[in-house]
């Protein structure tokens, strides 16, 4: 059970959703399923003008379709119609997909207050499958009002004039069930929300102080322990390769270190994960400095470590039953007289020396240090997140992430929590043999091979160097889908999307 989701909990300022037994808004939204004939299953309902928009195949309740009605129903009322596909083949992510589609159909029309029948979806699915369809149609609802206007001068007002959101029902069964549903998907959409935020922030404003200052803010409103080592502390913990990467800049870099620990801690079943996430808030590339090409795009290389706040917020909001120990690492990696050459070797925090031969393969090198300053606090599983290679879009497009792991069960568990938010990962190979490619003449390890084969897994290779004997460990390589994933309807055309968020806090909440 979610805690209670309080206004003041919330992070942005988001539509209120709430439940009632009563039809009080200006527009009622009815959902179908498609039967095998392709044509909308209307067991659950005989409103006549349903009726006549499925008669003349205007209404089909396919995915991602919907049709509204002005003035129509009950004469106070509109009336809109959505699909979500055929129940043997499609799963909940069309809901969700609707979602985004029914967002922007009422926008369209200026509606206000939107009232969702529950009682008609309840007659065609089981109360389980009724609220995972309800929970992905909501997030995909809620997560399409995102925008990111914080910099522009006038702001444009917004496009939607939506004041609620209610999920009607007569069930004073389903009412309960119903509420914990709403705290869960706002509480969802705020943690997701967090992350964009984060990710779209430009790096004159983002820099590492900046985001370890509002993380210290978040920790406070949501009771979370959270120490900030600024480089003179982490000099202390011999994290060279992690300071390297700051040489060049102007700007310090931040360790942020956030614990949680559940309530009962002394509960017998209770687990430690270790989630770590990169945050370099701005790559130039270093002295292997970037084509000038989309640069721009580089403030978003810290979403790794964006990614694994907003999943560490979820979980611990949703009081997960596990410990959390999450580590933020966030630096600029910027060209200057004092910045990492390509040659140099730098010690690591855990002894190995690595010879830097392109300091544009920077996230590895902060990564593993904090990798290694994870293990400390000995977890049970440790799971990292970063923008890591953009070899990632050439193996997997848009459409999925690349996963790494030394332990396949582990790999099942996190494929498992895909299942459900169909944020999908497809795992790569971590055969010991592709090190052989960063063995270097001068050090123990090369930060990389001087050719672009195989650059995914040989970032993952490069991590695994540094992960301790017996130690679970996951690797998500998401520089693929951290921004501009517009192809999903309720993520932004531009920015960031806030992807596997909800994944990671599954995984955390479950293991």
């Amino acid at each position: 059970m979610t805690k209670s989701n309080k206004k003041e909990d919330l992070i942005h300022s988001l539509i209120p959703l709430s439940v009632s037994g009563e039809f009080n808004g200006d527009t009622v939204g009815y959902f179908y399923f498609q039967n095998d004939k392709k044509e909308a299953d209307i067991k659950h309902n005989t409103l006549t003008e349903v009726e006549d928009l499925v008669k003349h195949k205007v209404f089909t309740g396919a995915a991602k379709s919907a049709y509204f009605i002005r003035g129509s129903y009950i004469e106070k009322h509109n009336l809109l119609v959505a699909g979500f596909g055929n129940k043997k083949n499609d799963s909940p992510e069309k809901a969700r997909q609707t979602g985004a589609v029914v967002f922007n159909k009422l926008s369209a029309e200026k509606i206000k207050h939107f009232d969702i029948d529950v009682d008609g979806l309840a007659e065609t699915l089981d109360q389980s499958d009724l609220m995972n369809y309800l929970t992905a149609f909501l997030e995909g609802f809620y997560l399409t009002s995102y925008t990111f206007e914080k910099h522009k001068s006038h702001p444009p007002k917004s496009a939607h004039k939506l004041e609620s959101v209610t999920l009607v029902t007569e069930s004073t069964k389903l009412k309960k069930t119903l509420e914990e549903l709403v705290s869960h998907v706002l509480i969802t959409v705020d943690c997701i929300f967090t992350t964009r935020d984060f990710s779209n922030e430009p790096s004159n404003f983002g820099t590492p102080e900046y985001f370890a200052d509002e993380i210290k803010k978040l920790s406070k409103k949501y009771d979370l322990k959270c120490t900030v080592l600024d480089e003179a502390q982490a000099r202390k913990e011999k994290m060279n390769l992690f300071l390297s990467v700051s040489a060049g800049s102007d700007r310090e870099a931040r360790v942020v270190i956030l614990e949680y620990t559940p309530k009962g801690k002394g509960n017998k079943n209770s687990k430690t994960v270790s989630l770590v996430g990169k945050g370099v808030t701005f790559d130039s590339g270093g002295i292997s400095l970037k084509p000038s090409m989309k640069m721009e795009d580089m403030k978003h290389d810290m979403t790794g470590a964006a990614a694994i706040l907003g999943a560490t917020l979820l979980a611990s909001r949703l009081e997960c039953p596990n410990k959390l120990v999450t580590i933020l690492v966030f630096t600029e990696n910027m060209p200057s007289g004092s910045a990492t050459q390509p040659g140099n070797v730098i010690t690591a925090r855990n002894g190995k020396t690595v010879e830097i031969i392109n300091t544009d393969a920077e996230g590895r090198l902060v990564l593993a240090d904090a990798l290694d300053l994870a293990q400390d606090y000995k977890p049970d599983v440790v799971l990292n997140a970063a923008t890591l290679t953009g070899a990632c879009s050439i193996a997997l497009g848009k459409l999925a992430s690349a996963l790494f792991s030394n332990d396949d069960k582990l790999v099942g568990e996190i494929q498992n929590a895909c299942a459900e938010t169909h944020e999908r990962l497809w795992q790569l190979p971590l055969y010991d043999d592709y090190f052989e490619d960063l063995k270097s003449h001068t050090a123990d390890i090369a930060n990389v091979a001087n050719d672009s084969n195989g650059g995914t897994i040989r970032g993952a290779i490069f991590l695994k160097q540094f992960i301790r004997e017996g130690q679970k460990w996951a690797h998500i390589d998401l520089a693929n889908t951290a921004y501009d994933l517009g192809y999903l309807p309720y993520n932004p055309r531009k920015g960031a999307s806030g992807a596997y968020v909800r994944t990671i806090a599954k995984f955390a909440l479950d293991y």
